[in-house]
């Protein structure tokens, strides 16, 4: 079984979860711009990513594409025939089209789609995700979150401010992105780089120290 990974709370959540249940979550999978060698939304280092999953037991499967070519969607569904998973787990929470479009390509090839945070209240899922991981603030939207945030463990300040706002708490909206370096499993000690700027987005750069 695999899971789509992202790094962040709600990837890590979702597969506390799965294998609480029982599931056997043996792959993590993600989407990685060829050019940059950076996870797409976050702009996480690949391989920061690769010693994360290393940590959790798991085997990371790199999905690369370009965003300009929009080839993401073809080819991870060429990765998931060579994998011959027969389910996969994603964190999804309210994004009706993205989950079609995944059940979509899960369904052509046969593979179950599972989706443990699915409508879960967002609260709920902060409060869970925080219970078992420190995430850190690694991408803020421009505009709408305050650049003090950046680098920052997820906490209640921002999660005031989110609210005050009228924002999602969870980010779901593309408000920010996380990354969990301390968890049940391990505690990645990390270098922190420059802040940079990708499109919308600001990022900071992150290394396994």
């Amino acid at each position: 079984m695999f899971i789509l990974w992202s790094g962040g709370k709600d990837s890590y959540l979702s597969f506390k979860k799965a294998t609480s249940r029982g599931l056997e979550v043996t792959h993590a999978i993600s989407y990685v711009d060829r050019r940059s060698g950076r996870l797409i939304g976050c702009y996480l280092r690949e391989s920061l990513v690769r010693e994360q999953v290393k940590s959790l037991g798991l085997d990371f499967v790199p999905v690369y594409g370009s965003k300009r070519r929009g080839d993401f969607i073809k080819n991870l569904r060429s990765t998931l025939l060579k994998l011959r998973s027969l389910a996969g787990v994603f964190g999804d929470i309210h994004q009706k089209e993205h989950r079609a479009l995944l059940e979509r390509v899960c369904g052509e090839i046969g593979v179950r789609a599972v989706f443990p945070l699915w409508h879960v209240d967002e609260r709920v899922v902060i409060r869970e995700a925080l219970t078992v991981s420190e995430p850190l603030v690694v991408c803020r939207r421009v505009r709408k979150v305050p650049p003090r945030f950046l680098g920052r463990v997820l906490d209640n300040e921002l999660l005031s401010y989110l609210d005050s706002v009228g924002l999602s708490l969870s980010g779901e909206g593309g408000e920010y992105q996380t990354f969990v370096a301390t968890c049940e499993e391990f505690k990645l000690k990390l270098n922190f780089g420059r802040r940079f700027r990708r499109s919308y987005y600001e990022c900071i750069d992150l290394e396994v120290g």
